[in-house]
Parts: C-alpha cells; sequence; structure tokens
C-alpha cells in the first residue's frame, strides 16, 4: 500500500509539480522562428498551393472524404496565411501567446491538411501537436510581452510583492517531453520492420540523391556500407532507448547530446534542415529550473568580467526604463491585437493582389498555355523505353566476408586457397533476373561461373567462389550478365598463397 501511494505521489509532482515554465518559453520563442522557414516561402504561391483558384491536395481524399475541408478563394487564402505569419510573430514575442499560439495551430493546421504534396510533412506533423501543447500552457508568463506588461504593472502597485516568476504546473512540459519521446520511440519500430535500413540500403540510396539540399557529405559516407549498418543499429537503439533515458538523471545528459549530434549529421548526410530545427525546439522542453540557474550563474560571471557586456545589460535597462510604465498598456495591447489581425489580413490581400500571379492585370492579358515543342510531345507520347540492364545494377562488390549482408572488406586482390564473394547490388524496381557471374582468364577462358536468381523484392544476390592453389597467379575478369547478356565487367588479381594483398 505504501509503494502504491509513493508512486501515486511521485506520478502527481512529476506533472503537477509548481515550476517556471523556462523550457517551454525557450520552445515558444524559437519554434515559430523555425517555422518561418517554411512558411515565408510559401507566400508568393499560397493562392496556387492552398485555394480554390489552385491545386490543393487534401490529405482526406485518400481516405474517402473529397471536401472534408473547405477550400476559399485566392483572396481569403491570402488573409488567413498573413494571419498565420502575423499570429507565429506575436508567439515568438509573446504578445497574446495563448491567442496567437491558438491561431498558429489552427491556420497551421489546416494549411497543412491542404497540401499534402509538399506542405504536410513529419515535421509539421510534429508542429501542429507542439503549437497545441503550448496553446495549453503558460509559456508566455516569462521572457515575453505579456509578462514584461503585466511585471510594469504590479511593480506600480505598492501593495503589491515585487515581481517574481511565475510558476505553473510541469504538465505541458510533460507532454512535450512525452511528444518528442513517442516520436522516436514510433520510429524506431518502424525501423525494426525496415530490413533495408539495417543493411544500409535505404541510408546509401537517401544519401546518394538531393531530395531535399545538397550534402556532399553523405555521398562521401555512401562508399561506405558497414558503416551505414553501424549507424542503422546505433539510430534505432538511440531512438528506443530514448523514452527511458531522458528525464531528469544522468542519462539525460548523454542523450540530448547525442540527439542534437544525430540531427546534425542528419543535415550533413541526408540534407534535412526544418526536421532537426523542430527537434531542437523541442529539446528545450528538458530544460528546467536547474538548467537556467546555473546558466544565469554563469553568464553573471561573464557579465562582471567584460565591460562591453556590462554596457550592453546597461543599455537595455535605460531602454526598458524610457519604455514608461501605464498600467493601462495590458488591456491597450489586448485591443490593439485585436484590431491587428484585419488590418494584416487586408494588408495580406493587398500585397497578395500586387504578386498577379495568373497576370490578371498585365496590359497582355492572363496568362495563357502555350503549346510544346512537338518534338518534346512525342517523346512524352512516346512508348516506355524498356530498362537498360546496365541501370538495373547498383554495383559490384569483391571481398571475404560479410557484415549484415555487405561485403566488408572490398579487394580487388585475393590469395589462392581463399574464398572470394561477389556481390551483385541491385537498384529497385527490377524485374526477377536470372543472373550469371564467370570468372575469366587473361585469354578469356572460363575459369569458373555461378548462376543466381534475383526476385524483384531482393536488393543483392551473393556469390560464392573458391580460388584453387591450382588457379594460375595473374589477371581476371569478372564478367557479369543477365538473360545471356553481358552487363558489368570487373578485374581482380589472383595472387600466390603467400604474396601480398592489396585492399581496394
Amino acid at each position: 500500500m505504501m509503494s502504491t501511494e509513493k508512486a501515486a505521489d511521485r506520478i502527481r509532482k512529476f506533472f503537477y509539480a509548481e515550476e517556471v515554465p523556462f523550457g517551454l518559453a525557450l520552445c515558444r520563442i524559437c519554434l515559430p522562428l523555425v517555422l518561418m522557414g517554411m512558411v515565408l516561402p510559401r507566400w508568393s504561391v499560397c493562392r496556387e498551393l492552398y485555394s480554390a483558384d489552385g491545386a490543393t491536395a487534401q490529405v482526406s481524399v485518400g481516405f474517402g472524404y473529397i471536401d472534408m475541408l473547405p477550400e476559399f478563394s485566392g483572396t481569403v487564402v491570402a488573409a488567413l496565411y498573413a494571419m498565420l505569419i502575423f499570429s507565429l510573430v506575436t508567439l515568438s514575442i509573446g504578445w497574446c501567446s495563448r491567442a496567437s499560439a491558438v491561431v498558429s495551430c489552427v491556420l497551421m493546421t489546416y494549411f497543412s491538411m491542404l497540401d499534402c504534396v509538399s506542405t504536410m510533412t513529419k515535421y509539421t506533423a510534429m508542429v501542429t501537436h507542439m503549437l497545441l501543447i503550448l496553446s495549453l500552457s503558460q509559456a508566455g508568463s516569462i521572457w515575453s510581452v505579456d509578462a514584461w506588461m503585466a511585471r510594469r504593472r504590479q511593480n506600480l502597485d505598492p501593495t503589491k510583492p515585487r515581481f517574481a516568476y511565475p510558476k505553473s504546473a510541469a504538465w505541458p512540459r510533460r507532454l512535450m517531453q512525452f511528444h518528442i519521446a513517442v516520436v522516436y520511440f514510433g520510429a524506431g519500430v518502424t525501423k525494426l520492420h525496415t530490413p533495408a535500413f539495417f543493411t544500409g540500403d535505404q541510408l546509401q540510396y537517401w544519401m546518394l540523391t538531393h531530395l531535399n539540399y545538397q550534402h556532399r557529405l553523405g555521398e562521401i559516407l555512401a562508399g561506405y556500407p558497414v558503416m551505414l549498418v553501424a549507424f542503422g543499429y546505433v539510430t534505432v537503439v538511440f531512438e528506443l532507448m530514448f523514452i527511458f533515458c531522458s528525464w531528469k538523471s544522468y542519462w539525460r545528459h548523454i542523450v540530448l547530446p547525442i540527439g542534437v549530434l544525430f540531427h546534425f549529421m542528419t543535415t550533413l548526410t541526408l540534407g534535412l534542415l526544418m526536421f532537426p530545427m523542430v527537434c531542437y525546439c523541442t529539446y528545450m522542453a528538458f530544460i528546467d529550473e536547474d538548467d537556467v540557474q546555473q546558466s544565469s550563474a554563469w553568464l553573471r560571471r561573464k557579465i562582471r568580467h567584460s565591460s562591453w557586456l556590462k554596457v550592453a545589460q546597461q543599455k537595455l535597462i535605460e531602454i526598458r526604463s524610457a519604455m514608461g510604465s501605464r498600467p493601462e498598456w495590458k488591456s491597450s495591447a489586448r485591443i490593439v491585437f485585436a484590431t491587428a489581425f484585419p488590418l494584416v489580413a487586408l494588408a495580406g490581400i493587398q500585397i497578395e493582389h500586387q504578386f498577379d500571379p495568373y497576370g490578371e492585370r498585365r496590359p497582355e492579358g492572363r496568362y495563357q498555355l502555350t503549346a510544346i515543342e512537338p518534338e518534346r510531345a512525342r517523346q512524352l507520347l512516346a512508348p516506355v523505353t524498356p530498362q537498360r540492364d546496365f541501370d538495373k545494377f547498383f554495383a559490384v562488390d569483391m571481398g571475404t566476408f560479410l557484415v549484415s549482408d555487405i561485403v566488408a572488406n572490398r579487394r580487388t586482390s585475393f590469395r589462392q586457397g581463399e574464398n572470394m564473394i561477389a556481390q551483385c547490388s541491385l537498384i529497385p524496381p527490377h524485374e526477377d533476373l536470372v543472373i550469371d557471374c564467370k570468372i575469366r582468364d587473361e585469354e578469356n577462358r572460363i575459369v569458373d561461373k555461378k548462376r543466381e536468381i534475383a526476385t524483384r523484392e531482393m536488393f543483392r544476390v551473393n556469390m560464392y567462389f573458391s580460388i584453387p592453389n591450382e588457379l594460375r597467379p595473374g589477371d581476371y575478369t569478372l564478367n557479369i550478365e543477365t538473360a545471356g547478356r553481358p552487363v558489368i565487367k570487373k578485374k581482380f588479381q589472383v595472387l600466390p598463397k603467400y604474396g601480398t594483398v592489396a585492399s581496394r
């Protein structure tokens, strides 16, 4: 009975302990700034993406609900999109924080669900949940315009104690922590059911493409598939263990830096930008009062030993004093906030009107579709060109042992008496293939050959050869054929039994 009561008290303290919401305030400040990197580039094309004048792609269509969300005209969408941008700005500075978070959450969800092709991504799904949590929290009670006005009004009243940081229940911050932890856990479980992730194929093909942004490091690391296999296992372990190790304990100071490094590497190797930044904003929910006190003590020491920091601090105090201390500012600010939204909507309509994306106000008139060149039309309407055999093969590697079905020691020289593995990596999609692997000597005579079947779901085929002691040292060629047609040739060398082996 006692243990049950202690467990209930710990759970109650975990969710309802009073604390200053430093972490949520940092998340409130940074998250809208990160979202600007996605929202602002789409402003000029909001009519095409989100209005009935353009080409929307509602996510509900895939579930059988054709018109689940209303589609407005381009003018209305321009007004709503301007309101979204304005609400993100006011949320970041903390002006009417809760109302700003509610408006941002509703509009971000609406626009994301209207465009499942480009706007709706995994980070926008995370962002809408984060905005919902911020709208239910006291994230605007500190480090915000709301907090500044409340402090000025309270300090003017001599009957009230001097202003201190307000405290609130910890459950919004815990929800934010659970959010990122569950996202990681779900991603880890998904990877457990994806064999191509553990063989490095998924990461390798992703690193070689530029679906997101340029990432030269990814192209380099794609040439080391064994390293990708190791990274795959480390990633799954990190994602599955995060939910157990990320709370206030010794492990938190290990797991969070690993997460920061993990997302930084996804930027360098996979070209991801927005998703790592969104995750960094979520990490701020793990900052508590002890972390802020330690950081503040370190900053105070720096200010005491730095003359320019002292000057900057004094300037900020003078600016804050010069702004006055009228107690009616809070009510006036709310009125201005409510009035600003229709004004911003009108400004957005006017700015979008000046863009004139369809050329309706041009002297020449509305843009017209032009006919393409006849030669280009014939190319587009021509029958599908059969895929070349060469395009079905990604690489041919040789070695002596495998790690997670990957040739670990790529070599082009082998000793007599060794076993050689010839691995053909395939590019999906491909049909069922019959692959012949023939070893020819310098006089083009067949020394050995193997045949394997590669079904359409296979990523690679391994063929095992034994190099006998009787095989004469010299240069040989590995010939890959499919359906009797030559595809790839690769040279290798057979050395004497006690010779030197050269690595590629």
